[in-house]
């Protein structure tokens, strides 16, 4: 498991979320959404020395029935900030 494969997958969780009946909000939960988040915890877990941003992963790895997609959206913007930290930093 590595960095760009955790975005991948990530991507294509959020773009299997559906609107919910009203067509305001989009839905997403189940098996795979907790997989993945699970699997961002353990990747911050060993390979972040950024305190602040896993804290922040794991916040949004809680309770994934309520505000799974915003919190899918929360967690990739972590993974996106470290791949381009990576990128600037080298």
């Amino acid at each position: 498991m590595n960095l760009d494969e955790l975005i991948k997958e990530g991507e294509v969780l959020r773009d299997s979320a559906k609107p919910d009946e009203w067509g305001i909000f989009m839905f997403l939960k189940g098996e795979g959404l907790e997989m993945w988040s699970s699997k961002c915890v353990i990747y911050m877990d060993e390979k972040s020395d950024n305190q602040f941003l896993y804290e922040k992963v794991k916040e949004n790895a809680k309770d994934l029935n309520n505000g799974g997609y915003e919190k899918c959206l929360a967690i990739l913007g972590v993974l996106k900030a470290m791949k381009a930290s990576i990128s600037i930093n080298g």
